[in-house]
């Protein structure tokens, strides 16, 4: 029977890992690395193998304190911080390595989806070739007010506040068609047209109404 030694240098078997100079890393600067993707566009190598180095602690990923979103207010708060924290310190007794305050930027996820429909209709010109109707109805958002159920710093329990309809049907459709977009259009209409029929033209969403729902 023959003996296998298990002793032998299996270990060093299979691909090389990937060696990463630390001058490739430092000769770039810091502006241009804004992620992943640009660093192994800039040093040839695939995201896959940077994810792997930050996993085993080669690469130290970094994140800028500084969010995108800040006014000009937010900018003199924290230079103001940063000043408050070097005024009076000596050489001696200076802070160091004192984390900046983590600020926020409203998030752009949070920003409601508002439908509407838009009331147009064509231009109207006399013999002189002079617009005397432009066609520009109205714009017509889906949202509903009612009021606050509880107070917040922004305003007080009752004020009212406006709200995006979530859900658009044909009951909703409708209802905007007759207590809105109809008396707009009458009011806006040129008289100089007559006691003519208005035609009121859709696309073909599935929220719209026919003439036979009205």
């Amino acid at each position: 029977m023959q003996r296998y030694n298990l002793t032998t240098r299996h270990h060093n078997d299979g691909r090389k890992r990937i060696q990463l100079e630390v001058n490739e890393l430092t000769k770039l600067a810091m502006g241009d690395i804004t992620c992943t993707r640009d660093l192994a566009e800039m040093i040839h190598i695939t995201r896959g193998t940077i994810h792997r180095m930050i996993k085993r602690g080669l690469i130290k990923p970094h994140t800028n304190p500084l969010h995108p979103g800040f006014g000009d207010q937010n900018k003199i708060a924290r230079m103001a911080y940063i000043l408050g924290m070097l005024v009076g310190d000596t050489p001696e007794t200076k802070k160091r390595n004192v984390k900046a305050k983590y600020s926020v930027a409203p998030s752009s996820k949070w920003i409601p989806n508002v439908m509407f429909t838009t009331v147009v209709a064509r231009p109207r010109f006399n013999t002189q070739k002079e617009c005397t109707f432009d066609g520009k109805i109205c714009i017509f958002p889906f949202t509903y007010s009612e009021p606050g159920k509880r107070s917040s710093k922004y305003r007080e329990k009752g004020t009212l506040v406006t709200k995006v309809i979530e859900s658009l049907n044909q009951k909703v459709t409708r209802s905007m068609l007759i207590d809105q977009i109809t008396p707009a259009t009458l009011a806006k209409w040129p008289p100089s047209e007559g006691p003519n029929t208005i035609f009121i033209q859709q696309d073909n969403a599935k929220a719209h109404v026919t003439q036979d729902v009205l």
